[in-house]
């Protein structure tokens, strides 16, 4: 069978898999998985592909496409649970628990993310202070209680977090290669209403009262900066009365984020080549937003599905991608600040800056994922967003070399153009923990992508 093309959601990573499966039911995957003479390795599962890293390259190898895998299987309102096949996309199994009076503990902003792929990889979002539970967990997979999976012999295995749960930390942050998971159970609650409101500070102000902030006990989104030394805090907490699905505000900030905001900085890259004239545009567009986000964007009885965003299916003119590393809290007031002086500092030496706003999220200690970004303590983020117009690969190489010498954590599938030695700072205790598991569970390494290969062996 010939060589296709496949591309990720942002059409910034392409491959050219033996060939892309259509997958419809578990059958489909054990035959596929024990036919290496027709299916070669890596056999890698493809949800929307919005991952920025090559960590969805299956060069060579066999894609399955898990997108018809999208049946909701069951929601235990006791017990509070939802068990769904891995292809469902999170804002609509986010939609279903609105309807029966649930939610999720992490309401992810990528609403195309499959279940699949959120039970067993990185995401990001802020730890949420709850009334009834106190600090949540900021990830996806910190929820996801038990998978299904198919082996790389074709058999069938269920992990649960009751059952095993030092391998069901593993599995959390697998990333497809202890199996093809095609089913997911996750933890949920009772909905609340999602209170929400922006406030600006000064850069030495906000790193200055970090502390008392975190301690306000609300969950904390940020938008930076850098070139305003200004830091707009999405305060998120539980709100009064009862759950108000579709809040405008929600609707706005959303809209803005997905397409106003990457439409406009894109067509700037494109039209206007004076970059100071260009730069001076987006700072006065950062104003804007930081005045709207303070002055207008509030409200006390959202659905916490409201957040979530659906993107189109691939990526059109308005898009933007990004990339992430986690610092120790007690050291981000520094850090921030050292960023802030490096983003200047890199515009003026090399002519490039990020053309969005910047974002970053408080999110608690978690060790329910062996390669959890927050294993050794709670962190907060700094995150680079940009349309992805030239210089932005450039820029990843200094920000990567920046946020490792600042003792960062990075996300193997959301931070881009990382090195091996990178990473095996960051977890190389983990990798070797996980590599033993990896290699009983795959000997023939079935389901090991090159990416993985790479910044775990240096190869």
């Amino acid at each position: 069978m010939a060589a296709v093309t496949v591309s990720n959601w942002k059409h910034s990573i392409t491959y050219h898999p033996h060939s892309v499966e259509t997958i419809t039911g578990v059958e489909d995957i054990r035959r596929i998985v024990k036919d290496p003479a027709r299916y070669p390795a890596p056999v890698r599962a493809k949800g929307s592909h919005h991952s920025t890293t090559r960590c969805v390259v299956a060069e060579g190898g066999t894609v399955l496409d898990m997108t018809r895998l999208d049946r909701i299987l069951d929601i235990d309102k006791e017990r509070c649970e939802i068990t769904m096949q891995a292809g469902v996309l999170h804002i609509d199994a986010a939609r279903e628990l609105e309807r029966n009076g649930l939610q999720f503990y992490v309401n992810c902003e990528i609403g195309n993310l499959t279940v699949g792929s959120g039970a067993c990889g990185g995401t990001k979002d802020a730890s949420y202070f709850s009334a009834a539970h106190g600090w949540e967990f900021g990830q996806v997979a910190s929820y996801c209680i038990g998978v299904k999976t198919v082996q790389a012999d074709g058999s069938l295995l269920e992990v649960t977090e009751a059952g095993d749960p030092e391998l069901m930390a593993a599995m959390r942050s697998s990333y497809g290669m202890l199996g093809v998971i095609y089913s997911v159970t996750f933890k949920v609650k009772p909905i609340v209403p999602l209170a929400v409101e922006h406030k600006t500070y000064d850069l030495d102000e906000f790193a200055d009262r970090l502390d008392e902030l975190i301690a306000g006990n609300r969950s904390m989104m940020l938008y930076l900066l850098p070139f305003l030394d200004k830091v707009v805090v999405e305060y998120r907490s539980d709100g009064p009365g009862k759950v108000s699905p579709g809040a405008w505000q929600w609707r706005v900030r959303n809209y803005v984020w997905k397409t106003l905001g990457p439409g406009y900085s894109k067509l700037l890259g494109y039209i206007l080549p004076v970059r100071p004239l260009r730069y001076a545009l987006y700072n006065l567009f950062d104003r804007v937003t930081a005045w709207f986000l303070t002055a207008i964007l509030k409200d006390d009885d959202s659905s916490p599905a409201d957040q979530i965003i659906r993107y189109p299916p691939t990526a059109g003119f308005a898009s933007y991608t990004f990339s992430i590393w986690a610092f120790p809290r007690e050291h981000y007031a520094q850090a921030i600040r050292d960023y802030f002086t490096f983003c200047k500092q890199y515009r003026d030496d090399n002519n490039y800056r990020c053309d969005l706003l910047n974002v970053g999220y408080h999110i608690i200690q978690d060790r329910q994922s062996l390669f959890s970004y927050t294993r050794r303590g709670p962190v907060l983020t700094l995150d680079p967003v940009a349309t992805g117009l030239p210089g932005w690969e450039e820029f990843l190489v200094a920000y990567n070399r920046f946020c490792s010498e600042h003792d960062g954590t990075p996300l193997f599938n959301q931070t881009g153009s990382l090195t091996a030695h990178q990473v095996q700072k960051a977890f190389g205790e983990e990798i070797a923990l996980f590599q033993g598991y990896r290699r009983r569970m795959d000997p023939t390494d079935r389901f090991y992508a090159d990416f993985f290969r790479r910044i775990f062996e240096g190869a």
